[in-house]
């Protein structure tokens, strides 16, 4: 049985959609429970729908919300949803969080609760730019300010993750302004070196953003400021194009087809000791089924122990 922790707080449409999602879920998958850590006291007008088997209730007495600055006292919120969900996960009652809360305080607290699979390995959120054949995104802002190191790491996350999700061969790209070895910052540079003297993960050097989304690389590194306006960015332009293609008449069904069978909805925090799942806040129904479906893929494969004995291997060798 898959066992889901699930945030229901911390969506800007509220809890409604957690729990309207966490149903639709159960009704598809005998094999999954779902535990919804809920707070009546920040959501008066919404009343509780009836529960059903496999689905149980948390109750907590505080929520982070999702413009919280990240300060010690956050570390002291025990009583809030998303800390109940991870405090579960770290004492092996849950196989996946997942969120739609606060990045910040969710990356956070999976460092201080979970802890990371490797001393100074960043965890880094990781996204499917497509799934067949798998293609991912690392950093979308977990970390901003990357050393060279950092990047480094990154890659290394990354590779075992299309290996522990695929059949893929993992090929890594560093994303720069242009594929000459005289492009980029020094930190950019610098992360080339490292990359290139590695013997795993297969590096191919730089990717341009015309790579993103084809051709041989698939492991697309940068740091996390740079990857979160990328894929804001990508995601903008396909609502956009959505929009304009419904305003003209047209068949706008590719574009939307493309985007709720192609991808698994949400982001992954790899490198703590557990399985988290990131969707977006503003995540409607479908979204949020389709981030608490991607808790479900990876708690299958237990993609934390996977990817944490996948670099130990490594190191050892």
């Amino acid at each position: 049985m898959i066992r889901v922790a699930l945030d229901a707080m911390g969506g800007d449409l509220g809890p409604r959609i957690a729990f309207e999602g966490a149903l639709q879920v159960l009704s598809q998958h005998d094999d999954v429970e779902i535990v919804l850590y809920y707070s009546p006291s920040s959501s008066s007008d919404f009343e509780l729908p009836p529960l059903c088997d496999r689905l149980s209730l948390v109750i907590c007495r505080d929520v982070i919300d999702v413009d919280e600055e990240i300060v010690l006292s956050l570390f002291r919120r025990y009583e809030s949803t998303l800390y109940k969900a991870l405090k579960s996960l770290s004492v092996n009652a849950a196989d996946v969080v997942v969120t739609l809360g606060n990045t910040g305080a969710m990356v956070a607290l999976a460092r201080h609760i979970l802890g990371v699979i490797r001393p100074k390995l960043y965890p880094a959120l990781i996204r499917e730019l497509h799934s067949n054949p798998l293609r991912c995104l690392v950093d979308l802002g977990a970390n901003v300010h990357c050393p060279p190191s950092m990047l480094e790491g990154f890659a290394e996350l990354g590779a075992a993750y299309v290996e522990a999700l695929s059949d893929e061969k993992p090929k890594v790209g560093l994303l720069n302004v242009g594929v000459e070895s005289s492009k980029g910052s020094s930190v950019i540079r610098e992360t080339d070196a490292l990359l290139a003297a590695k013997s795993w993960p297969d590096y191919l050097g730089y990717a341009e953003g015309t790579e993103l989304f084809h051709g041989e690389k698939n492991v697309i590194v940068c740091d996390g400021m740079v990857g979160n306006a990328v894929l804001k960015a990508s995601e903008g332009l396909l609502s956009y194009l959505v929009g304009q293609l419904k305003a003209q008449g047209g068949d706008e069904s590719l574009f939307e087809t493309f985007y709720q069978t192609k991808h698994r909805h949400g982001a992954c925090l790899v490198g703590v000791n557990g399985n988290l799942v990131k969707g977006h806040g503003r995540s409607d129904f479908q979204a949020m089924v389709g981030a608490i479906e991607y808790g479900i893929d990876i708690a299958r494969v237990d993609l934390s122990t996977v990817v944490r004995e996948r670099l130990d291997n490594e190191e050892f060798k």
